[in-house]
């Protein structure tokens, strides 16, 4: 049976505690099947042993960026749906990790989350309250987080088995160079406004702008100079700064 959409949204509630059960043999797989129950309980509702056959299978060793793990969910329970044979989802199942793993920590964790960080604190040293501006990170974080587990889920189901394609469709690289691009600008322009927060340091605001320029360098640099450690690079001179 197709899955309806109560079981969809069922899947992808669950998907938010995928790793609740981490464990360094299977990592993530059982928390893939906990989030897949609703999807495949309807699809062999007529059948429990296929059910139980396909719990088991996706139980097994499974791991990959949290966020990003809805589209794996989806794409899956289209195969279940489709009727593929266990050894062709298992080897798919397979093939999706690593690039799953990938996508997410080049966009979330190097670039979503770092820019997101240094907006909030841009905002405090220009003058929000300290509880706005963390409760603005955390409204526009989560709202990035949230749209990425929606969408991936309801890609992963109308892609299937072509969702590595849908995937190389998507500028996920081109959002994360931007991202890190725009993070290095910030750190700087919050170097500069650190720098102006010393006491008796206006003679040195020329430093911070300084500090501004060597973020903007960031569009210059060659592309084989990874954008994270030009951003560690930065945070490290605003401590020396400091």
């Amino acid at each position: 049976m197709r899955p309806r959409r109560t079981d969809i949204v069922r899947a992808l509630l669950r998907s938010f505690s995928v790793q609740g059960s981490w464990n360094h043999r299977t990592m993530s797989g059982p928390g893939m099947a906990h989030a897949m129950a609703p999807l495949l309980a309807r699809i062999f509702a007529d059948d429990a042993d296929a059910l139980q056959s396909a719990i088991e299978r996706h139980s097994l060793a499974f791991n990959a960026h949290p966020y990003l793990t809805p589209v794996a969910i989806g794409a899956l329970a289209r195969l279940e749906y489709g009727g593929e044979d266990p050894d062709t989802v298992a080897r798919f199942r397979s093939a999706l990790r690593a690039p799953l793993g990938a996508l997410g920590d080049e966009t979330v964790w190097a670039g979503w989350r770092p820019f997101c960080a240094s907006v909030a604190a841009a905002g405090f040293l220009l003058g929000l309250d300290p509880v706005v501006a963390a409760a603005g990170f955390l409204i526009v974080y989560n709202l990035g987080h949230l749209a990425l587990r929606l969408w991936g889920l309801r890609l992963g189901w109308r892609a299937g088995r072509t969702v590595a394609a849908a995937l190389r469709g998507v500028p996920f690289r081109k959002a994360a160079r931007a991202l890190v691009l725009a993070n290095q600008f910030l750190i700087g322009a919050v170097a500069a406004l650190l720098i102006a927060r010393i006491p008796g340091a206006t003679a040195d605001l020329w430093i911070g702008a300084l500090a501004v320029l060597a973020a903007l360098s960031g569009y210059l640099v060659p592309r084989h100079v990874s954008g994270a450690a030009m951003a560690s690079l930065l945070a490290a001179c605003v401590v020396w700064l400091l």
